[in-house]
């Protein structure tokens, strides 16, 4: 087992040039493996939480735009400087924030047109896909890895809203792209699996999220 300052990186820039992106039902645990080579393939492990073994499976959404990267978004008010006549600058305030992203899915499969359209299961009809009346978001766990080679760096969202964020555009320059906006939502944020992939009791806390900072996938033994 590596150790943290074996895989430390020399610096914590980084240019990903491949990511991929994957769902899971709301609350999943993050991968335990934690860093490793992202290949695109499905992730299946099993954890344990009290007696229960629960079987988890995180599934890619496939290809995304190399032209419009993930983005990333943060709304609400800007802090407001507070005064009194004696001490201008007596208070600051810290107003609440939303986060959230812009995925652009290049792929036109069933799961892609669900998450845009805000279907379920009930709109694939013999391999085709009924756009419904009435659209809700999809909520899922969100899990995000990008990596240059020899680093990887990940996001991890226990709980979000998907559905479509803007227009599709049929170019005949460019691959289609369908645009996915996921709206950030409080989950159990952190859990802590032991080596057994049991989880530790009174380990789990809520939040928006998680993120692994930008690490080696294999050791620098002269680091």
């Amino acid at each position: 087992m590596p150790t943290p300052e074996e895989l430390k990186p020399k610096h914590y820039a980084l240019a990903p040039k491949t990511g991929y992106v994957y769902v899971a039902p709301v609350d999943t645990p993050a991968p335990p493996t934690f860093p490793f080579e992202p290949t695109g393939k499905d992730i299946s492990f099993t954890y344990k939480d009290g007696m229960k073994e629960i079987a988890a499976k995180w599934v890619s959404i496939g290809n995304t735009s190399l032209e419009n990267g993930i983005e990333m978004a943060v709304e609400g008010d800007d802090p407001e400087t507070l005064g009194t006549w004696q001490v201008p600058a007596l208070e600051v305030t810290s107003p609440p924030k939303s986060y959230s992203m812009t995925m652009n899915l290049a792929d036109i499969s069933l799961e892609t047109l669900k998450l845009y359209y805000g279907a379920g299961e009930s709109a694939v009809v013999d391999g085709q896909f009924v756009i419904p009346n009435t659209p809700t978001t999809t909520d899922k766990a969100l899990y995000i890895i990008g990596t240059d080679g020899k680093h990887v760096v990940a996001w991890y969202y226990p709980s979000v809203r998907l559905i479509g964020a803007d227009s599709i555009t049929l170019d005949p320059s460019a691959l289609t792209e369908v645009p996915v906006r996921a709206s950030i939502v409080k989950g159990r944020a952190y859990l802590e699996l032991d080596k057994d992939n049991r989880i530790v009791p009174g380990s789990d806390r809520d939040g928006l999220g998680r993120v692994f900072p930008k690490v080696r996938i294999t050791a620098d033994r002269d680091h």
